[in-house]
């Protein structure tokens, strides 16, 4: 059975559309007002975000580039809560990812020379696959222990964040120089592809919008995925249909960990090609905004994400253009997270609770 997007698009009711519309614009105007306030032009302002990403090809491409980790994270973040998971826990796998791609690409990769068509599948699978053992420990706990996933998948983050610091802050990671907390340059046979040389488009942009694609086929078109879903519409008539809610936890958690996790991987192996601390400066928490705005669709995740990737672009042009100092940038980034997640999570609230009704 193939994939038909537009029937898909089709099905989207405009309706459903207006809302974060209405989010956005929100927090647009609000930003205009912290602008005034300021004493900067909000019009001025807007144009050269707009210009800085979307200006010319290359400005687009760094676009895409910066949208690919929130995508990757959104996905992860989207799969768990549209199965009714609440996994916050996408940073600490997106860390786990880079770190087993970092020890691949450092340790492992001798192994393979000159072999990019094996190297770089491995380490992505590798990555894929800490990912997903990261967010089983969550699932875990939850299905034997009841621990609340929203308590375990935070504490799990900063218990990946400080894992990676020890690896590559004098551990076995760290370069050989010595010269600072981080790894040394992955081998370059694990250098995954640029699609447009010298720009810095990247072959993980296909593979996170074919992904995006197949998670929707998945969770929309197969039993696999009505499964998955009725888990979090309504857990007790799932197990009274007979759907194992135990087997489903765990699933779920595996699969959005392994995203995230690959997420991971294809920054590091794409972009900064060593693992640093601060390397992931919050994609997985920003990813809990993505999914939100895109109401854990996976395909309309993909225009979420392009939209925050712009987001991050369009500062610097504000910055440059305008001469908005980046304080201000960021805390216009972080109302507009306060509009989505805050009207999300309410959303997601009386969702749950009256399947629970």
């Amino acid at each position: 059975m193939m994939l038909n997007v537009g029937n898909i698009l089709k099905r989207i009711d405009i309706r459903w559309l207006v809302t974060p519309v209405i989010i956005l614009a929100s927090a647009f105007v609000t930003n205009a007002i912290i602008m005034l306030l300021c004493n900067y032009n909000p019009l001025e302002a807007y144009q050269a975000a707009v210009s800085g990403a979307f200006g010319n090809t290359r400005k687009f491409g760094e676009t895409l580039v910066k949208s690919t980790p929130f995508l990757m994270a959104g996905l992860s973040v989207a799969m768990a809560f549209r199965c009714g998971i609440w996994n916050i826990g996408a940073e600490g796998q997106f860390l786990m990812g880079a770190l087993a791609a970092t020890w691949f690409g450092t340790k492992l990769a001798p192994l393979f020379p000159e072999t990019p068509w094996i190297a770089v599948p491995m380490s992505l699978g590798m990555a894929t696959l800490a990912g997903g053992i990261w967010g089983l420990i969550p699932a875990v706990l939850k299905v034997t222990r009841g621990v609340n996933e929203v308590i375990s998948t935070i504490m799990l983050n900063y218990v990946a964040l400080h894992l990676v610091s020890m690896m590559i802050d004098g551990g076995p990671l760290q370069e050989a120089s010595q010269r600072g907390p981080q790894s040394d340059r992955i081998a370059e046979w694990v250098f995954l592809p640029r699609l447009f040389p010298p720009h810095r488009i990247h072959f993980g942009i296909v593979i996170a919008v074919v992904l995006a694609i197949i998670l929707t086929f998945i969770l929309f078109r197969t039993a696999f995925g009505y499964q998955l879903r009725a888990v979090g519409e309504g857990a007790a008539a799932a197990e009274a249909a007979g759907i194992s809610i135990m087997h489903n936890t765990l699933r779920v958690f595996f699969i959005s960990g392994a995203l995230a996790g690959l997420g991971g991987a294809i920054e590091l192996t794409a972009l900064t090609r060593r693992l640093y601390l601060n390397f992931s400066p919050g994609y997985g928490y920003t990813a809990i905004a993505v999914a939100l705005l895109a109401k854990l669709n996976p395909l309309v995740t993909v225009a979420a994400a392009l939209l925050f990737g712009a987001l991050s672009t369009g500062s610097y042009g504000m910055q440059r253009t305008v001469g908005i100092s980046d304080k201000v940038t960021f805390v216009m980034q972080a109302t507009i997270l306060l509009f989505v997640i805050g009207y999300g999570s309410i959303q997601l609230f009386r969702k749950r609770e009256s399947s629970h009704s």
